[in-house]
């Protein structure tokens, strides 16, 4: 794409009619076998977790799309917002029934994961998350086909590899849920205490390689290969969780990150700042304390994030 010549203007129309579609779609529920309306909550929990990184203005630092300055011809189209704490970091993803119930018991703990099924419902809560963003992508797509026919061979074509996406993500998350009902798996999660920064994450990262590879699956049934991510601030520490399901983990590379992962902490801070820095990279579904956005070493992180994620989009 040649930014030159791009119209930035229309872009930024064409993507407002089709946000606008896509927001008022309705999700069903997550859950299989569920045919209930999806409400709105909050993917991290909102008390303690979301509340430990608010300001006094119960603010959140969250990235975020930027569309509306690409009217204004900037390009920099994922970007650091402060978000109110209501609306921080939600999600249709369950109905009130499955929201409650699920995930009530680890709640009450603050999200502290004590066992290995609390492990599996982080993990599938941030892999239904995967999954919601790109059925949302896909219902703009099909509102780009109708409002921008000329292009419509391009959105036709990122809406059927959406679709054979989502097709692939809803067998990871069925594995999830049989592993939740006491099906044997093979999941591995580790927890690591590091050096508290005011940070929160919920995430499952897909393998690149394997995320560009998905057409060639022929009925699309094959788990994509991927590794969860969640970061928990608990008082003066942050709880990594690390988990993967090594079933489909090619060439041993998610279990490495789980089980290598350095839990020393008598390494310098800066250390683990810059190794969390690599994980943050690849994730969306994260936020912070506002503060963050003062400290330069920081900045120096979001510059780098969202050059990342605008050369996701340009390619």
């Amino acid at each position: 794409m040649n930014i030159d010549s791009f119209d930035f203007n229309q872009f930024a129309n064409s993507l407002q009619k089709a946000r606008s579609y896509a927001s008022n779609f309705k999700y069903k529920c997550c859950c299989p076998d569920c045919n209930e309306i999806a409400i709105k909550s909050h993917l991290l929990q909102r008390h303690p977790v979301l509340e430990s990184l608010a300001d006094s203005h119960n603010k959140l630092l969250q990235f975020e799309d930027n569309w509306e300055d690409a009217r204004s011809g900037r390009w920099d189209l994922y970007t650091e917002k402060t978000r109110g704490i209501n609306d921080a970091m939600q999600y249709r993803l369950f109905c009130n029934k499955h929201d409650s119930m699920l995930f009530k018991d680890l709640e009450s703990r603050n999200s502290i994961p004590e066992s290995k099924r609390d492990c599996l419902l982080l993990a599938y809560r941030a892999a239904c998350s995967v999954r919601h963003q790109e059925e949302r992508r896909m219902h703009l797509y099909e509102s780009k086909i109708k409002h921008e026919p000329n292009e419509f061979n391009d959105a036709w074509l990122k809406n059927s590899q959406g679709f054979m996406f989502i097709r692939r993500m809803d067998a990871v998350i069925a594995n999830l849920w049989e592993a939740l009902g006491g099906a044997d798996n093979s999941y591995l999660f580790r927890m690591i205490a590091l050096p508290y920064v005011p940070v929160a994450a919920s995430d499952c990262i897909v393998d690149e390689e394997d995320y560009q590879q998905y057409i060639l699956d022929d009925d699309c049934r094959t788990p994509l290969n991927c590794y969860f991510v969640n970061l928990i601030p608990d008082n003066e520490r942050l709880l990594l969780l690390l988990g993967c399901d090594t079933r489909y983990d090619r060439n041993g590379e998610y279990k490495s990150i789980v089980t290598d992962f350095p839990a020393n902490c008598d390494l310098p801070y800066q250390f683990f700042v810059e190794t969390l820095w690599g994980i943050l990279l690849k994730c969306h579904n994260w936020c912070g304390s506002p503060k963050l956005a003062e400290d330069p070493k920081w900045k120096e992180f979001f510059d780098d994030y969202e050059r990342m994620k605008v050369n996701d989009i340009m390619k």
